[in-house]
């Protein structure tokens, strides 16, 4: 029996309605959190998400030997049946950038305007996650053949749903150069060989020591047949119609940087080309929140702001990637867990009539907060 990701942990039982309403836009792991502890206590949550399936990249980037799919389907389930979460799935709440420029937006069957969701609901969160790749910024890095860490994931657990212009990369017999050291450069490696692919050479900056994933994840992608390359800065990808190979400049570790990791300084003239039939750049990706701009989530990140969490829109929260950028699942768990608490403790305020308490300005800083939510 498939044991469910507990969401709505704080109660086994729902609480009595509250006659408030929520939406969250997204349903990833800050915004699945966030959503069963405000199911919790007693809200009426609507979420929306634009692909098939609640989970966000923990269903459709995640590979399932790391993260199975079916807990966290269990758990959206009991979030529905139990709680009464609705889930509005396949909707784009319409942002910035143009639609079908993320991963993912090829699902979207409907639009929802955020001025909308505003309007109809007592407060807004937004959990929209990272769904934009980071770009290597090197010649030839247009080329087909050339992917990101996402555009090779995302198709592989979304080819099931049936979605145009949505197929499992084509790798059998073929050799692959990945570039980067994190856990989804390692997924890469990993799926790729499953897939049949011939070779597959995982290239990076640093060294083990210094890779996200780890020296333990480094060494199992040795041993089911990666080959590992560090101290490897990509430079150019060549080919005429499309890859066929990755040219390389070694390179020796400086000073630290301001993260204290030491910064790879290229060794000039020590030039290497690596043939492969793609490349794969899993280096991360960005956030892809609504109207950035108009929430103010510059302010937020520096805690500029009046109630934690929220934007310059009153009563739209922010949380998860969409606010601190990529993370790791706890992380942004707990993003969407301290928003949640802080919109409900928001609106508790509002409910009093005390809210013009907190009028008078913006406070400044990145220091604790206290129970109500409040920037001291």
């Amino acid at each position: 029996m498939t044991t469910p990701l507990n969401f709505a942990f704080l109660r086994s039982e729902p609480a009595p309605p509250n006659g408030r309403s929520v939406a969250i836009l997204g349903a990833g792991p800050s915004g699945l959190f966030a959503a069963g502890y405000l199911a919790c206590l007693g809200y009426q949550v609507d979420v929306y998400d634009k692909l098939p399936r609640a989970g966000g990249l923990m269903v459709f980037g995640i590979p399932s030997f790391r993260l199975p799919a079916e807990r966290i389907e269990a758990g959206v389930r009991r979030l529905e049946r139990q709680f009464g979460v609705n889930f509005n799935l396949r909707t784009k709440v319409c942002c910035s950038a143009p639609l079908h420029e993320e991963a993912g937006d090829h699902f979207s069957a409907d639009m929802r305007s955020l001025g909308e969701l505003v309007d109809k609901h007592d407060a807004v969160m937004v959990c929209t996650g990272s769904w934009r790749s980071r770009r290597m910024n090197i010649p030839g890095e247009n080329l087909p053949g050339v992917l990101s860490g996402l555009e090779f994931l995302f198709p592989i657990r979304a080819a099931r749903f049936g979605a145009p212009g949505v197929k499992i990369p084509d790798v059998a017999g073929k050799s692959i150069a990945v570039v980067g050291a994190g856990h989804s450069a390692i997924d890469v490696v990993q799926s790729a060989l499953k897939l049949g692919a011939s070779k597959v050479t995982l290239l990076y900056r640093r060294t083990v020591r210094e890779a996200p994933c780890g020296a333990f994840e480094i060494d199992k992608a040795r041993s089911l047949g990666a080959e590992w390359r560090q101290l490897a800065t990509p430079v150019r990808v060549l080919g005429a119609q499309r890859a066929e190979g990755l040219e390389i400049l070694q390179c020796r570790l400086g000073d630290p940087d301001e993260h204290g990791r030491r910064c790879p300084v290229p060794e000039k003239g020590t030039t290497e080309v690596i043939p492969c039939d793609m490349v794969v750049a899993a280096i991360g990706e960005v956030p892809t929140p609504p109207f950035p701009k108009e929430l103010g989530l510059e302010d937020v990140k520096k805690g500029d702001v009046r109630w934690l969490h929220m934007t310059r829109i009153p009563n739209v929260f922010v949380a998860g990637d969409a606010l601190t950028g990529p993370s790791k699942i706890g992380k942004a768990v707990y993003s969407g867990l301290r928003a949640a608490r802080a919109l409900a403790n928001w609106l508790d305020l509002k409910a009093g009539g005390r809210e013009a308490e907190f009028n008078a300005g913006l406070m400044h800083g990145n220091s604790q907060t206290d129970n109500g939510g409040r920037q001291q």
